[in-house]
């Protein structure tokens, strides 16, 4: 019976009384900075800035709105919100937004945005339903250029798949939630993350785990070597370094200086060779600088990454 009172309840609900509500008084929503930590060092990455509303779920709240032509306004107003809460806080960290692909290109919104550019990751969902990956790669491209870096969210469930993927080239990878939840449950779910990660990490891209809850959800992301992970764990397990980690490789085989190419102890491996090989080191010989923030840690060998790499 309660379940048949709710449906009607949200049949009857007045979206576009609740959007204008919204609109004309923004002091309402919640804006909620979460995030985005390293599975290999426990570094933070980045910050995700999420908006909640006090009444409705906000994904429909923004789909409502786009509905009734009102989206830009919308995400005009809770962007300008997270900006400024995001600018109050003192982190080098770039912050994460979600932007409607249909509204990317729009002048007001990358008038908006283009000040930030240098600390911002513009998430696109592949939840969205997108004709024309390239023309949303082109809209991109001036936000790009600023220094803005580029996220596909919720993959591996949408509509985009390896079309956005090859289209955007981004630099981030969000595992939607339904695959990090059956990770645990199913081969097939953890077979399709593997896949996801080896193909996100040979473009280049980070690959983050979104709404890990239990301590067992960490610890696959960490088996199958994904840089990142995000979600209200509350009191997430000390990291144990993998024995295919770079910290652990770090530790047990210590190198001298040779060459000066920087990768970060908060990287995958996979993901620390992918960068070395995009930049064009390629001997066995070479040495990598390891670096914890800005601090230097050590040297790690280009061949031992790839050793790694393969038994993984």
């Amino acid at each position: 019976m309660a379940k048949q009172l709710d449906v009607e309840l949200a049949g009857e609900w007045d979206w576009e009384a609740e959007v204008r509500r919204t609109l004309a008084a923004p002091h309402e929503l919640t804006t909620v900075l979460e995030p985005v930590n390293s599975c290999h060092s426990g570094q933070l990455l980045a910050i995700e800035g999420l908006t909640r509303s006090p009444r409705v779920g906000s994904r429909e709240l923004f789909a409502r709105a786009g509905a009734l032509g009102l989206d830009v306004t919308l995400e005009l107003c809770t962007l300008s919100r997270l900006l400024d809460r995001f600018d109050a806080e003192e982190t080098e960290a770039r912050l994460s937004v979600n932007i409607s692909p249909s509204i990317i290109g729009t002048p007001a919104v990358q008038d908006l945005v283009a000040p930030w550019c240098d600390r911002l990751i513009i998430e696109i969902s592949e939840e969205s339903i997108i004709r024309d990956p390239q023309a949303l790669a082109n809209s991109l491209r001036p936000l790009r250029q600023l220094g803005a870096e580029i996220a596909l969210d919720n993959a591996g469930v949408g509509y985009g798949g390896l079309s956005l993927l090859v289209a955007l080239e981004p630099e981030w990878v969000k595992l939607d939630r339904r695959l990090v939840n059956e990770m645990g449950m199913s081969t097939g779910v953890r077979s399709i993350v593997r896949i996801l990660t080896t193909m996100a990490h040979r473009i280049g891209a980070r690959v983050i785990g979104v709404g890990v809850e239990q301590e067992l959800q960490l610890e696959l992301l960490i088996e199958e070597d994904i840089d990142g992970w995000q979600g209200y764990l509350e009191r997430p397990l000390v990291l144990k370094r993998s024995r295919h980690s770079i910290g652990t490789l770090l530790r047990d085989q210590p190198t001298s200086l040779n060459e000066a190419f920087c990768i970060n102890l908060s990287d995958s491996v996979s993901y620390a060779l992918s960068q070395w090989l995009r930049h064009g080191v390629t001997s066995l010989d070479a040495v990598a600088r390891v670096t914890d923030g800005c601090y230097e840690l050590g040297w790690v060998k280009f061949s031992d990454l790839v050793s790694i790499a393969r038994t993984t």
